[in-house]
């Protein structure tokens, strides 16, 4: 070690101030100069130590390593020159010399082997484009998500028309039938026998058996015609009823299209039991019950067809939920709530099959579904919707036939004006 140590610091040598003549002018800027080279190259590598560090992502943090080790050593070589003005340490300085040209060797080499992978990388340029290209692609599947969820309310508005003309079928087919088996027959009847008997007609009801029965069989046809004018006209009652809810649901469904996108003052439980009232028929006929729990709210800013296509996605997605359900009653639930001064909530809850705990993050992906028949748009377009409006849209299930809640919250006000989407943050 001492042998070491005396190689390292060989008195035979002088010092490299004997070649600057001691001139402490030529002296000192030398060593200044090296001294602001030694800190910048020390400083180098920390910095991109410290880089590496906070960004994990970064691409080829091998190779800032590398640099780091080649600058560090570049910097202890400039140490050296500034040690060697007063102390002969030629072998230590040949030695941190030898140190650097090894890590620069190395660096060079990493280097010239990285170049390739590194001109595969997009320029700004080419990720701007890509950004672009991408902004384009979610604005267009946006706007397919909107066309499906759209679509999604025709669908089902068009199913429950479907429903209550069933009903009108029923009904029609029934006033067919009465009036095809009427006991007006039995009129015509009796006014041929009259006419048959008209020149005697006192004689015919007081002596000939049919006559004496005719009076008795008046009063039956009476009765009978008005039972079944009763029935017919309740029928008819049905059958108004039928079409007046018909032209409700279309009425309704074309009131909230017509302000689409459109943030207007309104009654959440309005618009509540306005979509109560589109299902209704194809609840009943799916006999499924519904349930509402619904607070009073005050009047909000409400983009309202939006609101209606995510209820309608949600209670159409609940009924077919129930679907396979058969060893209890079909139950949904509606509630509506204020979770605070700033938030309101509206819970469609299910007693159905439930959703599988490795589905539960995937219910709302685009193209998403576990049905046969189904293209996965709509619980989709029913989140995009709510995010639209400042709100959240999230489901729980305890597991598959443990049923479900969706939760839709909104904000409950908007300052003058703040976009839905700045309410959110």
């Amino acid at each position: 070690m001492n042998d070491l140590l005396a190689l390292l610091t060989d008195k035979r040598f002088m010092p490299h101030g004997h070649c600057y003549m001691w001139r402490p002018d030529l002296l000192w800027t030398n060593v200044i100069a090296d001294g602001l080279i030694t800190l910048s190259y020390i400083s180098i590598p920390f910095t991109l130590l410290y880089f590496i560090h906070k960004r994990k992502d970064v691409p080829f943090d091998w190779m800032l390593t590398a640099f780091g080790v080649f600058i560090l050593a570049c910097g202890t070589s400039h140490v050296m020159e500034i040690l060697t003005i007063w102390q002969p340490y030629y072998w230590l300085s040949a030695l941190v010399k030898v140190i650097t040209a090894i890590a620069s060797v190395i660096t060079a080499i990493l280097l010239v082997r990285l170049v390739p992978a590194a001109l595969k990388i997009p320029s700004p340029q080419q990720l701007a484009r890509v950004n672009d290209e991408l902004r384009e692609a979610q604005a267009e599947l946006v706007t397919t998500a909107r066309r499906a969820g759209m679509a999604e309310i025709a669908t089902n508005v068009l199913h429950n028309v479907g429903n209550v003309l069933n009903s009108v079928n029923v009904s029609a087919r029934l006033l067919y039938e009465k009036v095809h088996a009427s006991k007006g027959q039995g009129v015509i009847r009796v006014a041929e026998l009259m006419r048959e008997h008209s020149d005697d007609l006192g004689a015919f009801i007081s002596s000939d058996p049919k006559g004496r029965a005719l009076p008795g069989y008046l009063g039956k046809l009476a009765e009978a015609l008005a039972a079944e004018q009763r029935s017919m006209i309740d029928e008819l009652v049905q059958l108004t009823k039928s079409i007046d809810h018909i032209k409700e649901i279309v009425a309704t469904q074309q009131s909230y299209a017509g302000n689409s996108s459109v943030l207007e003052p309104g009654s959440l439980r309005e618009l509540i039991e306005d979509v109560v009232r589109i299902c209704d028929v194809s609840l009943a006929r799916h006999r499924v019950t519904l349930t509402k729990e619904l607070a009073d709210i005050p009047m909000m800013s409400l983009d309202k067809h939006k609101v209606l296509q995510i209820l309608i996605n949600l209670i159409n997605n609940a009924k077919q939920a129930l679907d396979s359900v058969a060893d209890r009653p079909s139950c949904i639930t509606l509630r509506l709530k204020a979770t605070d001064d700033k938030r309101v909530r509206i819970e469609v809850e299910d007693n159905g099959e439930g959703i599988s705990r490795d589905n539960l993050t995937r219910v709302f992906e685009h193209g998403f579904t576990t049905r046969a028949d189904g293209h996965g748009f709509g619980l989709h377009s029913c989140i995009l919707a709510a995010h639209e409006m400042g709100g959240e849209l999230t489901v729980r299930s305890a597991g598959p036939g443990k049923g479900a809640l969706f939760t839709l919250e909104l904000p409950l006000a908007l300052a003058q004006g703040q976009s839905p989407r700045a309410a959110s943050g």
